[in-house]
C-alpha cells in the first residue's frame, strides 16, 4: 500500500466511477482498476461492490475512506509545513458563523487572513448553530463559531467565552436612555424571537421558566436584521446578543440594556470536526479565528 493507491481510492470513490476517476486522474482505467484490485488484496477487503450499473463501497470501504482521507490530509499538511512558508500557504478553507457574530467578526477576520495568506481562499459561512453543526460533520465547514454546541463524539469544542444578553426597544418605549434591567423586565414587553429550537430563544425560555415568568412572544422572525428593524419599527422588543449591537445600532432609535439579575449568556464555542485532522490552513485559520475573537468580542465571563 502506497499514498498513490489511497488517493486513487479516495478519487474513485468521490466519483462513483473508475472512468470517471480515470479521466480525473489523467490514467488510463486498466491500470486504475488494477491498483485498487491490489489494495484490496493487500487489506484482504473487498472496498466496492461492483455491478453493471456501476461502484457503491462496501462497509469496509466506507470505513477505509474516513482512513484514507484522514492519511492524506495529514500528508498534505506536513507537505506545506516543511515547503511553505506562511504566505505561500494556498487553498481553501471555509469557516462558518451566526449571523450575530458574523456581523463583528467577518471584517476583522478577513482582515488578518489577507494578510497573513494572500494566496489562500477564505469562504465564511452564516447560518444558525443548528445548521453549521450539520455542516461541519458532513465534511462542508472546517471549523464553526457556535452557540452553546452540543457535545458529540464528532466534534471538538473549545469553549471561547459566555456572552450576555441585552434587550432592545425603541427609546420612547424604554422611557429612558439605555440602562441595565432585571430579566425579570421581559415580562413587561411583547417580544420578537427566533423560531425554535434557537439557542438564544431555548436559553431565554429557560431562565423565564426558572423565575416563572410568562414571556409575551408576539413574532418569530429568523434572521437578525429583521428582527432589528421590527423592533425600530415599534413591533416590539428583542433579546439579542450583547456583541451584536455593543457598537451601537446607527440608523436606529433603540435602547439597548444588558439584562441583570441574573446575567444571563450562552457560551460561544470554537467547534472542529474530531475525526478529521486539519489541513495546515485550515489549523492556522482557526488559531486565528481563536485570536480574532479574544480581541473583538466582549463576554461576561471566560467560558468554563
Amino acid at each position: 500500500m502506497d499514498f498513490k493507491q489511497l488517493e486513487y481510492f479516495v478519487r474513485v470513490a468521490e466519483h462513483g466511477s473508475f472512468s470517471r476517476a480515470a479521466a480525473a486522474l489523467g490514467l488510463g482505467q486498466p491500470f486504475l482498476s488494477r491498483q485498487i484490485r491490489q489494495l484490496e488484496v493487500d487489506l484482504r477487503k473487498a472496498l466496492f461492490h461492483r455491478h453493471g450499473r456501476g461502484i457503491v463501497l462496501t462497509d469496509a470501504g466506507e470505513q477505509f475512506l474516513l482512513f484514507a482521507r484522514s492519511v492524506l490530509q495529514q500528508l498534505d499538511a506536513a507537505t506545506q509545513v516543511l515547503s511553505r512558508s506562511e504566505t505561500e500557504i494556498t487553498g481553501r478553507v471555509v469557516i462558518g458563523m451566526p449571523p450575530s457574530l458574523g456581523r463583528v467578526l467577518t471584517v476583522p477576520l478577513v482582515r488578518a487572513f489577507s494578510e497573513r495568506f494572500p494566496l489562500a481562499r477564505l469562504t465564511i459561512v452564516e447560518a444558525l448553530s443548528m445548521t453549521l453543526y450539520e455542516r461541519l460533520i458532513s465534511d462542508k465547514l472546517d471549523a464553526a463559531l457556535m452557540y452553546d454546541p452540543a457535545v458529540s463524539t464528532l466534534t471538538e469544542i473549545e469553549p471561547l467565552v459566555r456572552e450576555p444578553l441585552c434587550l432592545i426597544l425603541r427609546k420612547t418605549e424604554a422611557g429612558q436612555e439605555s440602562r441595565p434591567l432585571a430579566f425579570s423586565h421581559l415580562a413587561e414587553h411583547r417580544l420578537i424571537f427566533p423560531s425554535e429550537p434557537h439557542p438564544l430563544r431555548m436559553l431565554v425560555e429557560a431562565e423565564a421558566a426558572r423565575q416563572g415568568i410568562v414571556l409575551d412572544i408576539a413574532f418569530e422572525i429568523d434572521g437578525v436584521e429583521a428582527i432589528v428593524a421590527l423592533v425600530d419599527k415599534g413591533f416590539g422588543a428583542a433579546v439579542v446578543p450583547y456583541n451584536l449591537v455593543r457598537a451601537g445600532m446607527p440608523g436606529t432609535d433603540l435602547c439597548i440594556c444588558p439584562l441583570i439579575e441574573p446575567v444571563v449568556g450562552g457560551v460561544i464555542g470554537l467547534v472542529t470536526h474530531s475525526r478529521r485532522p486539519p489541513t495546515l490552513l485550515t489549523a492556522k485559520t482557526v488559531d486565528l479565528l481563536r485570536q480574532t475573537a479574544a480581541e473583538t468580542l466582549v463576554g461576561s465571563e471566560s467560558a468554563p
